[in-house]
């Protein structure tokens, strides 16, 4: 009887045992598509009224092994909207997200938002940022030089 009962768990652990191993295998095998950009943040700097609407792209690549699907892409505020592609990017392909600030309705002063993106990643939240600052009217001795000559 001994012997049966030593049997009988013995069999088990054989059957029961690799397949859990199988599944750890499996998962550690398992693709995903992961998206990769170029910055994640864009600074329009100091801009004035006038010019306030502003847009910038940010550039990613599916970096991962399997198609990259962008769920839902949502800003902090109605000023600031993101377009995003509504097709699968394969994994190596490039593409962009469009982001349309309209700040020329919006008051004075630096802005930062926040753009949450939702995706079929493994991490499926990522989060892009733009920034800047709005002042009426640009006064030469504020700009820096560089900003100058655009």
């Amino acid at each position: 009887m001994k012997h049966l009962r030593i049997f009988t768990m013995s069999l088990f652990a054989a059957v029961v045992f690799p397949l859990q191993g199988g599944n750890a295998v499996e998962q550690e095998d398992e693709k995903y598509p992961e998206i990769t950009f170029e910055k994640t943040t864009h600074d329009f700097g100091l801009f004035d009224r006038a010019h306030g609407d502003k847009v910038c792209w940010f550039v990613f690549t599916n970096t991962g092994d399997k198609e990259l699907l962008i769920l839902s892409a949502n800003s902090t505020c109605g000023c600031t909207v993101p377009e995003y592609p509504k097709t699968a990017i394969m994994p190596g392909m490039k593409d962009s997200i469009k982001v349309s600030y309209s700040g020329s309705t919006k008051r004075v002063g630096k802005m930062k938002k926040t753009i949450s993106l939702t995706t079929n990643c493994k991490v499926n939240s990522t989060y892009l940022y733009i920034m800047g600052e709005m002042v009426e009217e640009l006064v030469a001795d504020r700009v820096k030089p560089e900003e100058q000559k655009k």
